[in-house]
């Protein structure tokens, strides 16, 4: 008689995403199920708040921009132009994504999109002044809730904290690419 399979915690990142895993069955590692699902669902949380954050304002107020909108954007901020094409690569988002995250960037006054004389195929992208304060601005905010995260870390918590970052973002990479890819 086999013994009963550990339960199943599932972990998603955006509608579609799933990944279970089996409590316990941690790379031969003895079960831990108290510590597992602990983790387990921090890690949900996790993915929960970025699926939250994905349209939320970063904290400039009304003329703030969404994540998706900083992330594109930033770029900009040393390039100061660069295609759309360029900006979605640097974002990790489709060209088509790049273009309806920069419309109402356009409308508002923070970007200013044209045709490449050279190219009429290529659209280029660049700050207004406006576009490059709000940027300085959500800059200048996300380094200090960044630093004020790091700063109230414990010295054990700084140490693994780099590593154990960069795997939920291979992690997050792994998902978005899905089981085939």
């Amino acid at each position: 008689m086999s013994a009963p399979a550990s339960p199943r915690r599932t972990v998603r990142l955006r509608e579609g995403d799933r990944v279970g895993a089996r409590v316990g069955a941690c790379d031969g590692a003895a079960p831990d199920p108290v510590g597992a699902e602990e983790f387990i669902d921090a890690l949900n949380e996790f993915a929960r708040a970025v699926r939250r954050a994905r349209g939320a304002s970063t904290g400039a107020g009304d003329r703030g921009l969404t994540l998706s909108q900083f992330n594109l954007l930033e770029p900009l901020g040393e390039r100061g132009e660069d295609s759309v094409r360029g900006l979605a690569a640097a974002a990790g988002v489709s060209a088509p994504t790049a273009t309806r995250t920069l419309d109402p960037l356009e409308r508002s006054g923070m970007v200013r999109r044209r045709r490449s004389a050279t190219d009429r195929r290529v659209v280029t992208v660049s700050l207004t002044p406006a576009g490059r304060a709000v940027l300085a601005a959500q800059r200048a905010w996300v380094a200090e809730r960044q630093q004020a995260l790091y700063a109230s870390l414990t010295a054990d918590e700084r140490d693994g904290a780099a590593r154990l970052l960069q795997r939920l973002a291979d992690l997050v990479d792994e998902l978005s690419a899905g089981p085939g890819g």
